[in-house]
This record gives C-alpha cells, structure tokens and sequence, in this order.
C-alpha cells in the first residue's frame, strides 16, 4: 500500500512538471473561410520557407504552420 502511495505521488509530481507552455501572444491576425464560414485567426508567427510565407495559426489550425494562400487577409506586416 505504501508502494502504490509513493509511486502515485511521483507521478503527480513529475505530471505537475511536464508539458509546461509558455503563454505566447499573437502577432497579427488573419481571416480565414473554414467550414464554409469566416473566422478570425490568432496568428503566433510568420517565415518564409522555399520563398513561401507561413504563419503559425492558433485555433482551429492547432498551433500549426499554413501557408499565406489559406488566409483571405492578415493583419501582419
């Protein structure tokens, strides 16, 4: 019983310690037509790779980089 109390309460701890993300602010925002519908995206960052522009979009692209041609408009510079 004490074994099962111990090993729970490491991995409480190291649970507690693991996945820690940073709050991050967006950017710039974006419009994008998802679903059939326009909505506004955060987006968390911009760059260029193989002379393509990409953005780090939030919800609904899960924190994923897309390319500029998924966005109607951005607010970035």
């Amino acid at each position: 019983m004490i074994k099962l109390l111990i090993c729970m309460a490491g991995a409480v701890m190291l649970s507690g310690c693991a996945g820690v993300i940073e709050k991050q602010e967006p950017i710039c925002s974006g419009t994008a037509i998802v679903g059939g519908q326009e909505n506004t995206v955060q987006i968390y960052g911009v760059r260029k790779q193989n002379n393509q522009t990409q953005y780090r979009a939030g919800d609904p692209f899960n924190w994923r980089w897309v390319g500029a041609n998924t966005f109607t408009g951005t607010t970035c510079k």
